[in-house]
């Protein structure tokens, strides 16, 4: 079993970590975009359209969240709505032009940000970071 002690380091350690790299991002993007909402761009280029249910099941959160989220993309022009055919009441969300060109600003910060924190790291020890926050990620608490 583990130490209390270490895992309370632990979450503290995990905790400035966010902190700062969110103080971070605030530095390097000179867009207004949050990581939230890069993240969702970059879900919409790669798989394409997706519902909203879709987007609150990668993100996790909740549906609301997702359609205020959506709302101020969609009112920035860099994304859009789409209905299908079949069943009008499905609403897809889907990348503008717009979308993509922002996007292409926001990876370029993105991966300076990263390269500020992560980019003396060994790669075996980036590795190593990966598989313990997957683990910890998906772990099923049932």
């Amino acid at each position: 079993m583990t130490d209390h002690r270490n895992l309370l380091e632990l979450e503290e350690a995990a905790r400035q970590l966010f902190r700062k790299i969110s103080v971070s991002w605030s530095k390097f993007n000179e867009n207004g975009m949050t990581p939230v909402q890069g993240f969702l761009l970059e879900r919409l280029e790669i798989e394409g359209p997706l519902k909203a249910s879709q987007i609150a099941d990668m993100l996790c959160y909740t549906p609301g969240a997702i359609t205020t989220l959506s709302d101020k993309l969609i009112a920035a022009g860099l994304v859009e709505r789409e209905r299908t055919d079949e069943d009008r009441r499905v609403v897809y969300l889907s990348i503008t032009e717009a979308g993509r060109q922002m996007l292409g600003t926001i990876r370029l910060q993105r991966r300076a940000n990263v390269e500020n924190f992560f980019g003396d790291l060994a790669d075996e020890d980036i590795q190593h970071l990966i598989r313990i926050f997957k683990e910890v990620v998906y772990k099923d608490k049932g």
